[in-house]
């Protein structure tokens, strides 16, 4: 799959800066939603993860996670039923990674440095 560097604008999303490291080393996937034709497109290789409110905007963060297989934490949350979420992700953002938990614990610092706060389902609430 093609990566995107998410600080230019892509698809007309507002720009997504915020999801590039200062070294803009990082290269994240274009978002994308929770579909079984998507699934095919995320590797089964480790990476931190983004789940978004709204496919079409990469600044919608719910949540920041890593995984040992980034498609298997797609498919997971694409077929958890829509009950379970208090708002339901429609987009999946990803970079493979193999230090996956030391990249998420790093990237979930900058966005709260950032931000002010965690993403929704990261508040630990």
């Amino acid at each position: 799959m093609r990566s995107r560097n998410c600080s230019t604008p892509a698809h007309g999303y507002q720009s997504a800066a915020f999801l590039v490291q200062s070294d803009g080393m990082r290269k994240w996937s274009s978002p994308l939603p929770f579909t079984a034709m998507s699934e095919r497109r995320v590797p089964n290789r480790p990476g931190v993860y983004v789940l978004l409110r709204d496919e079409t905007d990469p600044s919608s963060v719910l949540k920041i996670a890593s995984s040992r297989s980034l498609r298997g934490a797609f498919s997971q949350i694409r077929l958890e039923p829509a009950g379970n979420w208090p708002v339901r992700p429609t987009g999946f953002l990803y970079f493979e990674s193999l230090s996956e938990s030391e990249e998420a614990t790093r990237f979930l610092a900058e966005f709260r440095d950032r931000r002010g706060q965690r993403p929704m389902y990261n508040s630990g609430f």
